[in-house]
């Protein structure tokens, strides 16, 4: 069993700058959600919204990774509207019995982190072993770093 998997949606990339940087500092593997569908303009936005407010679950696509060959999987998404984004929710629908241990995080402009990671919580079924939010402005600022050994601390001491 190898020891952790970083697994992240980004739209913007600021979601998937912090779960690389996460990867590298663990020597852990990364793996990103693909959206099979466009979220691009106007249009991908309000697509965005909605189903982030009514809880859908769109096509997604990843590399393949197992998340059951890893003792811990950390988790990272986007809060859209006070919500994980829609694809990391179709991501925990479909492997959320796979997973041994997680942690989360989240990336956020500024409010709606603590019930985004509660979510994800709650949808993995597990209770994590260390959780984040990271705002926008400390990701522009490379303010974040300390959550991020935070979160490493907390995760990997667990494991």
């Amino acid at each position: 069993m190898h020891n952790c998997l970083v697994v992240c949606y980004s739209r913007s990339g600021h979601t998937a700058k912090v779960g690389r940087e996460f990867a590298d500092l663990c020597g852990a593997d990364f793996e990103a959600i693909d959206d099979l569908d466009s979220r691009s303009g106007p249009l991908g936005y309000l697509r965005s919204l909605y189903e982030s407010l009514f809880h859908k679950e769109p096509r997604i696509s990843t590399s393949g990774k197992d998340p059951g060959e890893y003792a811990l999987v950390v988790l990272g998404t986007p809060v859209w509207a006070g919500n994980m984004a829609a694809p990391m929710r179709s991501y925990l629908a479909r492997h959320r019995l796979r997973f041994h241990r997680v942690a989360l995080f989240c990336t956020m402009g500024g409010r709606g982190g603590e019930h985004t990671l509660a979510e994800m919580a709650d949808l993995c079924g597990k209770i994590p072993m260390a959780r984040v939010a990271i705002t926008n402005a400390e990701i522009r600022r490379g303010s974040y770093r300390g959550k991020l050994e935070r979160l490493q601390n907390n995760a990997l001491e667990s494991s």
